[in-house]
């Protein structure tokens, strides 16, 4: 939740002598600080999303500001002030048309303004952000974690502008390299950046936090198919981002009808995204509200009794195969997974149908079921589906 380049520039344009002469599409890009920059070799310290400052100290004509203003712009910098005196007489034609091709806004600041006054009102508004980011933060965690204990995140959320009696919806995101892994804390952090951006751009009030390697994000009166359209758009927006593959694993939690609700939304946005991990359903936004019959086995409280369950059905078919080295378990699931049809299932294992015939015959004699009758298959296809959220 970064302060806009447009709000920095609204708060102080009339106090202060500053124009804005180029590049008005990139307003709306992040501020996440200031850095005087007076040649290229300070543009390569840049880290992105910083306001560029300078005075042409340093630069000997034109053509040295417009690659210093080329330089900013590729470093990922929000935008440029440019101290127009005795080193720049005039910013040129050519970085006001550079600026408005790449939307990359430069500011015309007259040098009997001190720039050090702009500086500092823009540090104020970007640390005044970043307090009301940290306190929001809180209040959403509060809300996740304890929220019967409401005046730990209630007045905190009405301070910032977020009311108790609003719909919210929180979706949890699991980015991971193209093994599977977590990814590195360095590349996490740039990337809760990114999709703090991202999503505050759909919905101001949007949120994320990180949660124990994953991100959890908070929208604000939306309904589940938007925040499953956003979540989409943002798996094509990190490829573009990233310059290596990844796979996310999403889930997304009912719409909850009031803050106090915060923390089921949550729950079960959480739920979603381990079943689809488990499943290995990548880059694929899921609602709880889609689920069926996983949606019962979630809310059951008494987890020994679907423990029990599974024991009593699959579990022997594990334990058999455990013992004797088989693939009996597998098997069955690759069965279900087809549909029932022997015919299919003998062309994927390479096996002759009647070999089919004869393992599905074994597994039945093992069960003490029938995978033919239609509550004995009903009772097997629960059991998968406890294995998978167990």
């Amino acid at each position: 939740m970064a302060v806009s380049l447009r709000q920095l520039y609204e708060g102080i344009r009339h106090a202060e002598e500053i124009q804005l002469v180029a590049g008005e599409a990139g307003l709306d890009h992040p501020v996440r600080w200031v850095h005087m920059v007076e040649g290229t070799d300070i543009s390569s310290f840049l880290e992105g999303d910083e306001v560029a400052f300078a005075t042409g100290i340093a630069l000997k004509g034109a053509e040295d500001l417009l690659e210093l203003v080329r330089y900013n712009q590729k470093q990922g910098a929000a935008g440029m002030v440019i101290n127009v005196g005795p080193y720049i007489e005039e910013i040129p034609p050519e970085v006001i048309a550079f600026g408005n091709e790449k939307g990359f806004p430069v500011f015309r600041v007259p040098w009997r303004v001190h720039m050090a006054n702009i500086m500092r009102e823009f540090t104020t508004q970007i640390n005044m952000d970043d307090f009301k980011e940290m306190e929001v933060e809180a209040a959403l965690k509060n809300a996740i974690f304890l929220p019967e204990n409401t005046d730990m995140y209630l007045p905190a959320l009405k301070k910032h502008g977020y009311k108790k009696e609003w719909s919210y919806c929180v979706a949890v995101l699991e980015v991971c390299d193209k093994t599977g892994m977590r990814m590195t804390e360095r590349f996490k952090k740039k990337l809760l950046r990114y999709a703090s951006d991202f999503f505050r751009a759909y919905q101001r009030q949007s949120a994320v936090l990180e949660n124990d390697g994953a991100m959890a994000v908070f929208f604000c009166n939306v309904t589940e198919d938007a925040v499953k359209e956003q979540l989409a758009l943002f798996v094509g927006s990190v490829r573009e981002y990233l310059s290596e593959d990844f796979c996310c694993y999403m889930g997304i939690g009912r719409c909850a009808g009031e803050a106090g609700k915060i923390a089921a939304s949550f729950a079960q946005a959480e739920q979603v995204r381990r079943l689809q991990k488990k499943r290995g359903r990548k880059n694929e936004p899921v609602m709880y509200s889609e689920l069926g019959l996983y949606k019962l086995l979630f809310s059951l409280e008494n987890q020994e009794v679907m423990e029990e369950y599974y024991t009593e059905t699959l579990g022997v078919l594990e334990k058999y195969d455990h013992v004797n080295e088989t693939d009996y378990l597998y098997f069955l699931g690759k069965y279900f997974a087809l549909d029932c049809s022997v015919q299919e299932l003998a062309a994927q294992m390479h096996l002759h149908r009647n070999s089919v015939t004869y393992k599905l015959h074994k597994i039945e004699e093992i069960l003490k079921l029938s995978v033919n009758d239609p509550a004995d298959r009903t009772k097997l296809m629960v059991a998968f589906m406890i294995r998978e959220i167990r």
